[in-house]
C-alpha cells in the first residue's frame, strides 16, 4: 500500500517542475519581447534581430548590447514603451531625430551597463531624472535639442566616467551644479541655449581633458572665473549671450590650444587683454556687443591663424592697424567709434580668399576707398558694408564685381553707373549727396555737369563768389533750421502731439481732417496692435498713421511719460530697411504713430493681388526676405538695447515704389506692456505667434525669429503656410518636392540665374526659424549673414529637391549642429 502511495506521489509531482521550467521565458526571449512590445520596429522584420543590419547589435551569446534608431518612430512613441529591465547587457542606446516624445523614465537607471546614451533631436519633455546619476559606467550622455525642463540634477556628478555631456538647446533652468566639477574625465561639455542662471562654477577648472566648453545663450552672471584659464587642451570656449561682467582674465593667454573664443553679447569691460596675442592657434574671436573702449590691440590683427573676428557694437576707437593677418576671412567692426582711413591691407585680403565678408559700417572712417587691380572672378565672393561713415572720393570700378556692397550714407561723389545700379540697387549709394546717376532717387549726372559749367562762368570774379557764398550759407542755415523743427504740443488735457522735420504747422486736427476722423476708406492695413491709415498733410506730404487699437490707446495715461521718453529714443534709429518714424500723438481719444508712407502698401496686399504678386518676381521676393532679416538683425543685435518687434507679419512689412521692403512698428509692443519687461499676455497676429508663448508667456528675440520664418515661407509660397507650420517639424512632414510649395503665379526659378539656390537657402533658414523649440532657432544675425553667403551650384535638379532634404539641410548647411 505504501508503495502505491509513493508511486502516485511521484506520478503527480514529477510534471510540476517540468511545466514551470517550460513556461519561464529565457533572457534572450525577454529581450526580443522588449523590442517587439516597444512598437518602434513597425513594418520592420526583427524576428532575427541580431541580423537587423546595424539597428540592433548582439554579443557572442546573442544578448542585445546596442540599439540604434535614426528613423521617424510611430506617433506617440516614448521611452516608456521599452522594458529596460529586460535589457541588462545594453551598452549603447542611440535614438536620434526620431520624434521620440514624453519624459525620460527613472527606470532607465536599470541599464547598469549603459555606456552611451544618445537621445538628441527628439521631442522629449519633463525633467532629467535624478536616477541618471546611477549610470556609473556612462561615457557619453547626449540629451541635446529636446524640450527638457527643470534643473540639471547634481546627481549627474556621480557618473564620474563621463567624457561627453551634451544638454544644449533645451529649456533647462536653475544653476550649474558645482558637482559637475567631479567629472574629471570630461572632454566636451555643452550647456548652451538653455535658461540657466547664477555664476560659472570655479570647479570647471578641474576639467584637465576638456577641449570643448559651451555655456552660451543662457542667463549667467558674474565674472569669468580665472580657473577656466587652467584648461590645457581647451579648443572651444563659448560663453557668449549671457550677462557676464568684469574683465577678460589676463590668464586667458595660457589656453594656447584655443581655436574658438566667443565672449560676445555680454557686458565685459576694459582692459582688453594683451595676452590674447599668445593664442597663436586662435581661428575665431568674437567679442561683439560688450562695453570695450579704447584702441583695438594691434596684436589681435596679427594672429596668424585668425579667420573670423567680430568686434561689433562696442566703443572701440582709433584706427584699424595696417598689418592684418592674411588668414582673415570675416571681420565685423561695425557700430564702434573707429576713425582714420581704411587700410589697403584690408582690401588686399581679397587676393587670398574667394569668400570674404567685411563690415565697417556705423563708424567714422574717412578718406577714399582703396583702389586695387584684380580680376573680377576673385571678387564674386566678397561682401562688404562701408555704410554710415565719412568716406570721400569716387567709387572704384572694381567694386561692381562684389557679391554685395553697401556704401550708403557717406560723402562719396561722382557717377553711379547703370550697371552698378542694376547689380546692387539704388540703396547702395543713398545718403551720398554728391553721387549722381540714372535713377529717380539720385541727381542726374547730365544736369549736374551742366550746372557746374554754368556756375564756373558766373562765379569767376572773387567778389561775386564771396557774395554768393554768404547768400547760400544764409539760405542753407535758414532751411536747415526750418526743417529740423521739432514740434511738441501739450494741451491742458495732457494730450501730446509731436512731429519732427516739419515746419510746425502740423497739428492734431490736421491729422483728423486728413483722415476724416480715421474713416475706414483711408485704412490701408491692419496688424496685431492697430490699423494703418494714409493721410495727406496740409504741406502736401503723404504719411502713414498707425492708430493703435482702443485697448492699447486706453493705457495712454500710464504710458505718457515713459512712452514719450522711449519714442524719442526710437526716432534716432536709422536703418535702410526700417521705416522712418516721423512723430506720434498721445490724445485722450486715440493714440497713433506717424511713419514714412510706402507707395506699394503691405507685402500682404501685394501677395493677395494676382497682378501685383506677378510683379513681385523671385529676385524681388528674395530681396524682401533679405531686407527683413537685416532689419530684425539690426534691432536685435546692433542697437544699444535689443528691440523685440513682436508683430512681424506680411501686413506689417511695407513696400516702396521699387518693391523694396521696409519694417515698421519696431519696439512699439514693448511700450504697451507696462506691467513687465518681457512677461506679457500673448500679443501679435494670429498665425505668426511663436508656439512657446502659449505656455511661457515670455517674449524673446526668438519670437521674432519664428515670425520671420512664417513671413519667409509666405513670401515664397504666395500664401500663409497655415497647417504646414505644425506639420513641418512633426512626424507628418510632407515628403513632397519643394517646387509644389512655390507660388505658381510666377515662372519657374530655374529660368533665372542663381535664384534656385537662393530659394533653397531661404527655405532652409525659414524651416529652422519655425522650429518648435525656440532655443533651436537661429538668431536673426545668423540668418542675415547666411542669406548673403555665396553658394555653389545645386548638385541635383531643383525640381527633385524634397522638403525632407531641406529640413535635414542636405542641400546647403546654414546652421551646422554638432550631433
Amino acid at each position: 500500500m505504501s508503495f502505491l502511495l509513493l508511486l502516485c506521489y511521484h506520478l503527480l509531482s514529477a510534471p510540476f517542475p517540468i511545466s514551470v521550467e517550460a513556461s519561464t521565458p529565457s533572457p534572450l526571449q525577454l529581450e526580443a519581447d522588449a523590442l517587439q512590445q516597444s512598437g518602434w520596429w513597425v513594418g520592420r522584420n526583427i524576428s532575427q534581430h541580431c541580423q537587423s543590419k546595424g539597428s540592433i547589435i548582439c554579443d557572442a551569446s546573442g544578448s542585445i548590447i546596442d540599439i540604434f534608431v535614426d528613423w521617424k518612430l510611430p506617433a506617440g512613441s516614448t521611452l516608456h514603451n521599452l522594458n529596460f529591465s529586460s535589457l541588462p547587457n545594453l551598452v549603447s542606446l542611440y535614438i536620434f531625430n526620431s520624434t521620440l516624445q514624453g519624459s525620460i523614465p527613472p527606470q532607465i537607471a536599470l541599464l547598469s551597463n549603459l555606456t552611451f546614451l544618445h537621445l538628441s533631436r527628439n521631442h522629449l519633455t519633463g525633467h532629467i531624472p535624478l536616477e541618471i546619476g546611477n549610470l556609473t559606467n556612462l561615457l557619453e550622455l547626449h540629451l541635446d535639442d529636446n524640450m527638457l525642463t527643470g534643473r540639471i540634477p547634481f546627481e549627474i556628478g556621480n557618473s564620474s566616467k563621463l567624457s561627453k555631456l551634451r544638454l544644449h538647446r533645451n529649456l533647462l533652468t536653475g544653476t550649474i551644479p558645482s558637482e559637475i566639477g567631479k567629472l574629471m574625465d570630461l572632454m566636451e561639455l555643452r550647456l548652451d541655449s538653455n535658461m540657466l542662471h547664477g555664476t560659472i562654477p570655479s570647479q570647471m577648472g578641474n576639467f584637465t581633458n576638456l577641449f570643448w566648453l559651451s555655456l552660451s545663450q543662457n542667463r549667467l552672471m558674474g565674472t569669468i572665473p580665472s580657473t577656466l584659464c587652467r584648461l590645457p587642451v581647451l579648443s572651444v570656449l563659448d560663453i557668449s549671450g549671457n550677462r557676464l561682467s568684469g574683465v577678460i582674465p589676463p590668464e586667458i593667454g595660457n589656453i594656447t590650444n584655443l581655436r574658438t573664443l566667443s565672449l560676445g553679447d555680454n557686458n565685459l569691460t576694459d582692459p582688453f587683454p594683451l595676452e590674447i596675442k599668445s593664442l597663436y592657434r586662435l581661428e575665431q574671436l568674437y567679442v561683439q556687443n560688450n562695453a570695450f573702449m579704447g584702441l583695438i590691440p594691434s596684436s589681435v590683427f596679427q594672429l596668424t591663424n585668425l579667420k573670423e573676428l567680430n568686434l561689433a557694437s562696442n566703443s572701440f576707437s582709433g584706427s584699424i592697424p595696417s598689418e592684418i593677418t592674411h588668414s582673415l576671412q570675416f571681420l565685423d567692426a561695425s557700430c564702434n567709434m573707429l576713425t582714420g582711413s581704411i587700410p589697403f591691407n584690408l582690401f588686399d585680403l581679397i587676393s587670398y580668399h574667394y569668400w570674404l565678408q567685411i563690415d565697417l559700417s556705423h563708424n567714422s572712417f574717412n578718406g577714399p576707398i582703396p583702389s586695387m587691380s584684380i580680376g573680377p572672378r576673385e571678387l564674386h565672393g566678397v561682401t562688404m558694408n562701408l555704410s554710415y561713415n565719412k568716406l570721400t572720393g569716387s567709387i572704384p570700378d572694381f567694386l561692381i564685381h562684389f557679391h554685395h556692397i553697401d556704401l550708403s550714407y557717406n560723402c562719396l561723389h561722382g557717377p553711379l553707373s547703370n550697371q552698378f545700379l542694376h547689380h546692387f540697387g539704388v540703396d547702395v549709394g543713398l545718403g551720398n549727396e554728391n553721387l549722381c546717376g540714372n535713377h529717380s532717387q539720385l541727381r542726374s549726372c547730365a544736369s549736374h555737369n551742366h550746372t557746374v559749367h554754368k556756375l564756373l562762368k558766373i562765379l569767376l570774379p572773387s567778389l561775386i563768389l564771396f557774395i554768393l557764398f554768404v547768400v547760400c550759407f544764409t539760405l542753407y542755415c535758414s532751411r536747415k533750421s526750418k526743417n529740423t523743427t521739432h514740434v511738441t504740443e501739450v494741451d491742458s488735457h495732457g494730450n501730446v502731439f509731436s512731429i519732427w522735420n516739419y515746419d510746425g504747422k502740423i497739428a492734431y486736427q490736421d491729422i483728423i481732417d486728413a483722415t476724416e476722423d480715421f474713416n475706414i476708406k483711408y485704412c490701408i492695413g491692419t496688424g496685431g496692435f492697430g490699423s494703418v491709415y494714409r493721410a495727406m498733410l496740409p504741406i502736401g506730404k503723404v504719411v502713414a498713421l498707425k492708430k493703435l487699437h482702443s485697448s492699447e490707446a486706453a493705457k495712454w495715461v500710464a504710458l505718457n511719460e515713459s512712452f514719450q521718453n522711449e519714442i524719442e529714443m526710437l526716432k534716432e534709429i536709422r536703418h535702410k530697411n526700417i521705416v522712418k518714424l516721423l512723430g506720434y500723438c498721445l490724445h485722450k481719444r486715440c493714440m497713433f504713430l506717424i511713419y514714412e508712407y510706402m507707395e506699394s502698401g503691405s507685402l500682404f496686399w501685394v501677395l493677395s493681388n494676382d497682378t501685383e504678386a506677378e510683379e513681385l518676381k523671385w529676385n524681388k521676393r528674395l530681396n524682401v526676405i533679405n531686407r527683413v532679416a537685416q532689419a530684425l538683425s539690426y534691432l536685435h543685435h546692433d542697437c544699444n538695447m535689443p528691440i523685440i518687434h513682436r508683430d512681424v507679419t506680411t501686413n506689417n512689412i511695407l513696400l516702396d515704389s521699387n518693391l523694396d521692403a521696409f519694417l515698421p512698428d519696431f519696439g512699439v509692443a514693448r511700450f504697451l506692456d507696462v506691467e513687465s519687461s518681457n512677461h506679457t499676455v500673448v500679443r501679435g497676429t494670429y498665425g505668426y505667434i511663436a508656439p512657446e508663448l502659449a505656455y511661457t508667456r515670455v517674449v524673446t528675440e526668438k519670437c521674432d525669429v519664428y515670425c520671420f520664418g512664417v513671413v519667409a515661407l509666405e513670401t515664397i509660397m504666395g500664401k500663409h503656410p497655415r497647417e504646414l507650420l505644425n506639420d513641418i517639424w512633426s512626424k507628418s512632414t510632407p515628403n513632397v518636392a519643394i517646387k509644389e510649395w512655390l507660388d505658381m503665379r510666377l515662372r519657374s526659378p530655374l529660368t533665372q540665374n542663381g535664384v534656385a539656390q537662393r530659394i533653397v537657402v531661404a527655405l532652409t533658414l525659414a524651416f529652422a526659424c519655425i522650429h518648435p523649440n525656440p532655443t533651436a532657432r537661429p538668431t536673426m544675425q545668423h540668418v542675415s549673414i547666411q542669406l548673403l553667403v555665396p553658394r555653389p551650384g545645386l548638385e541635383i535638379s531643383f525640381n527633385e529637391i524634397l522638403v525632407e532634404q531641406i529640413l535635414r539641410q542636405e542641400i546647403y548647411r546654414v546652421n551646422i549642429i554638432s550631433e
